[in-house]
C-alpha cells in the first residue's frame, strides 16, 4: 500500500498537496516528521534501524521516529511510539524540543527534506523491560549515558553503550558515525538530561 505524504513549502506550514512517499523523496519535497526521544536517569534510549530499511539501515536513531502521513496532525505522530516500541504515551506529557530542518541525501537519487517535530519523554523502565518493540522495523535498542550522548552529539566518541536485542544485553561502543545524521543533536543533549532528571 502506497504511503501518501503531505508536501509543504519551505516554511513547513503552507501545504502544497499530497504525493506518494517515493515521489516525495525522489523530488526532494518538504514534508513533516515526528521524532520522540525517550530518556531516563540512566541515559538516552536509541533505536537501531532494521538492516533492510531503505534509508540509514542499521544506524542508531531517535527512539521513535517517522513521517506524518497525509492528513495527520503533529500529535498523531505519537503513533510511532506505539508501532515501533509497543508503548503508548499521552501527547500532553511530552516535552516539545522544537521543529528542526533536515535536508540530506541518504542515497543517490533520494533527497530527504523534513520539518522534524521533536519531542522528549521520561520513561524509567530498564532496558531489558522493553519487550514489545517491532522486530521488523527495529533490530534492537541501545542505551547511552547522558554524558556519552552529549559527546556523540558533539561528534566525539566512541562511547560505551548497552545494546538490547530482545534476548540479551551486550556492551558495545557507539561512534558518532553510527547515528543517523541529525543536525539538532547538540542542541538537545542537555535538554534531554534535564527531562530525565525532572521529578
Amino acid at each position: 500500500m502506497t504511503e501518501l505524504l503531505d508536501v509543504y513549502a519551505d516554511d513547513g506550514t503552507t501545504r502544497l498537496g499530497t504525493k506518494p512517499r517515493e515521489a516525495v523523496h525522489r523530488d526532494g519535497d518538504w514534508h513533516l516528521a515526528f521524532h520522540l526521544w525517550v530518556v531516563s536517569p540512566a541515559g538516552v534510549l536509541l533505536q537501531r534501524r532494521a538492516a533492510d530499511k531503505d534509508s540509514w539501515p542499521g544506524r542508531l536513531d531517535a527512539t521513535a521516529a517517522g513521517h506524518l502521513v497525509a492528513g495527520e496532525a503533529v500529535a498523531d505522530g505519537l503513533r510511532e511510539a506505539d508501532e515501533e516500541l509497543g508503548v503508548a504515551y499521552d501527547f500532553a506529557g511530552l516535552v516539545a524540543l522544537g521543529v528542526h530542518l533536515v535536508d540530506d541525501e541518504p542515497q543517490p537519487g533520494r533527497r530527504n527534506r523534513e520539518h522534524q517535530h521533536v519531542f522528549a519523554v521520561r520513561d524509567d523502565r530498564p532496558l531489558e523491560a522493553w519487550t514489545a518493540w517491532d522486530r521488523t522495523e527495529l533490530d534492537g535498542l541501545v542505551l547511552v549515558g547522558h554524558d556519552d550522548f552529549a559527546a556523540l552529539a558533539a561528534g566525539a566518541g566512541p562511547v560505551p553503550g548497552r545494546a538490547w536485542d530482545g534476548r540479551r544485553t551486550t556492551g558495545i561502543e557507539v561512534a558518532a558515525g553510527d547515528l543517523v545524521p541529525t543536525p539538532y543533536l547538540a542542541q538537545i543533549a542537555q535538554i534531554l538530561r534535564t527531562v530525565a532528571q525532572a521529578g
